[in-house]
């Protein structure tokens, strides 16, 4: 199995106050070995509610199931969490030919 993509489909509390600590949170999350990217996409539709895609790339499975607990562990990506009003979807993902 090669890269792992972990994306987790989200509804803030607050899309301000969720940029801002996410921004920190990046940083922090971002310092760790193992962790490849971080990357943040929204939804466009403007007659449903606002949802955002975290995306996160890990070299392999094993350093992705190492390091992803970590996430919940540490203060600034805690402060993130915190302004999580529902998880849609929270899973990994690998390509496929």
């Amino acid at each position: 199995m090669g890269k792992i993509t972990e994306i987790f489909v989200l509804k803030m509390k607050d899309e301000k106050k969720a940029a801002k600590v996410r921004k920190e949170a990046k940083e922090d999350f971002l310092s760790l070995e193992g962790v490849e990217t971080w990357k943040t996409y929204t939804t466009t539709d403007k007659s449903k509610p606002q949802l955002f895609a975290e995306v996160y790339t890990f070299p392999d499975y094993d350093t992705a199931k190492a390091v992803t607990p970590e996430f919940a562990k540490r203060p600034k990506t805690q402060a993130f969490l915190a302004e999580v009003e529902e998880i849609v979807v929270g899973q990994y993902f690998t390509e496929i030919d």
